[in-house]
């Protein structure tokens, strides 16, 4: 991934069910505007707090109860442990999913980015010889491909949990091994809550900050939040979560890679890319309230002769559809089932213009990074 692109954007500043669509929300008819008995942006105030907060809380809820369970295996270390620490991971994992859209404010303060918890493919080689010699800065930038989700994913996961368990209990360093398990876990929790205490408690109070900060200008709430959804859903999941591996790269073909795939030694790709395309979907509709659909409504933008909401709702479920179609793992299915793989990305690639040319054209947001895809 490219470290210095994305942390560009990050300076511009459970779970599944929980955040997802309502199926019969009940809407204000403001349009988004003005947070009714209250200063600043109802649409803002609510993805604010009912989308943004929940799912940092969500996250740090997840977390924590990960590091929990690490501390409880290293203890002593059994099959059994192995598979709950497993089950813990992936809830987790889940719970990033629908935070990957919010690198602003405190996500980017906090360092909670894509470019510290989720950098994938992971650096196999460098976390082992961090495990067998003990010594290393889990945080620091030498180890950003050794750290977070994508190092855990490695550590827990492997062609059974046989050899799995060896790491931690048998092997030689395996003291080091649990050691640097705790290390990687420890700094996911702290951050996640980091970031909650800033939204919502004495660590600054974010979310007033977010809703009254208004307008579509750069730095407003609105534009913030517009960028970084955008460049999640262009940026890392089009281009880094499907495209590379699936040996696309904008307009180029590039050889083939499926271990690049994030959560590939678990095999759960697919399921977290769906969680993070409804997670943005979410964002858009705003759930059981105001959301930028309400914005674009109001705004009566068009796309080819039909309202600009209406050809954006629809993609997002077409993309959903499509990528829940490909057969389990994404790894072996760019190898088995790459037709269906590729339509999967067609659908992706149409909905990346509808967000990042028609969408931020109608609320007049200008796009603040750049990507060199071709696109």
């Amino acid at each position: 991934m490219k470290y210095q692109r994305l942390l560009f954007v990050a300076a511009l500043s459970v779970v599944c069910a929980g955040i997802f669509i309502a199926c019969n929300k009940s809407k204000s008819d403001n349009g988004g505007g003005t947070n009714p008995g209250g200063s600043g942006d109802a649409t803002l105030a609510n993805i604010g707090n009912n989308i943004i907060v929940s799912s940092y809380q969500n996250l740090s809820t997840a977390a924590t109860a990960f590091d929990a369970a690490v501390t409880a295996f290293n203890a002593g270390p059994t099959t059994g442990g192995l598979s709950d620490l497993q089950a813990k991971f992936a809830v987790v994992y889940k719970a990033w999913e629908t935070c990957s859209e919010f690198e602003f404010g405190p996500g980017s303060e906090q360092t909670l980015i894509t470019t510290t918890v989720n950098v994938f493919p992971t650096d196999t080689v460098l976390i082992n010889a961090n495990v067998s010699s003990g010594s290393y800065t889990i945080d620091g930038i030498s180890n950003l491909k050794a750290q977070g989700f994508p190092a855990i994913d490695f550590l827990l996961f492997g062609s059974d949990n046989t050899s799995v368990l060896t790491r931690f209990t048998t092997w030689s360093k395996a003291a080091n091994a649990k050691q640097y398990l705790a290390a990687v876990t420890s700094s996911i929790k702290t951050k996640a809550g980091a970031v909650v205490n800033a939204w919502l408690g004495t660590g600054g109070n974010y979310i007033n900050k977010f809703i009254t900060n208004t307008g579509v200008n750069s730095g407003s709430s609105l534009s913030l939040l517009v960028n970084a959804l955008v460049h999640d859903y262009d940026v890392v999941l089009k281009n880094y979560k499907i495209g590379i591996p699936f040996g696309k790269y904008g307009p180029n073909t590039i050889p083939q890679d499926p271990t690049k795939v994030e959560a590939y030694y678990s095999g759960s790709s697919l399921q977290l890319l769906v969680l993070q395309v409804q997670a943005i979907q979410n964002i858009y509709t705003g759930g059981a309230g105001l959301g930028l659909d309400d914005k674009i409504a109001a705004t009566s933008a068009q796309s080819n002769g039909q309202p600009l909401n209406t050809v954006i709702t629809s993609q997002l479920a077409t993309v959903i559809a499509k990528l829940q179609a490909i057969p389990a793992p994404l790894s072996g299915a760019i190898q088995s089932n790459s037709t269906t793989v590729a339509d999967a990305y067609t659908e992706v690639q149409k909905l990346v213009v509808l967000l990042k040319v028609d969408m931020c054209s109608a609320l007049g947001v200008k796009i603040a990074f750049q990507d060199d895809d071709g696109d």
